[in-house]
């Protein structure tokens, strides 16, 4: 959920923009588990273009932390979730015996 002060950058054309061609620019590949990420379709939502550096009302008329690809990451909606701690489930990725990425489960870290 966007904060009080990032609520207009994120309804922009502008960011919309950006954080399109940055996915598309990794393929729609998840920078955290290296997943593939379906494309957003309407409003449901399958990955997010989230900010290394967590905007600020500091940093907020910076363009190169709100727009610059360096501070941006692709991540598919469950890792953007473990990454602010809403979700405690994590990802693990399971490999047949020549080493290829067959899938993943999700798995609750223990207590």
């Amino acid at each position: 959920m966007a904060k009080w002060f990032s609520k207009k950058i994120y309804e922009g054309r502008r960011w919309r923009k950006c954080a399109r061609a940055y996915a598309e620019s990794k393929l729609f590949i998840c920078e955290r588990c290296h997943l593939p990420v379906k494309p957003n379709i309407g409003k449901e939502r399958h990955w997010v273009v989230h900010h290394r550096e967590e905007l600020t009302p500091d940093n907020i008329h910076d363009d190169m932390v709100v727009y610059g690809w360096d501070n941006l990451m692709l991540l598919c909606d469950s890792c953007h979730k473990i990454v602010h701690g809403r979700d405690s489930s994590q990802r693990v990725m399971k490999f047949d015996s020549d080493g290829q990425l067959v899938g993943f489960t999700e798995s609750s870290p223990p207590v």
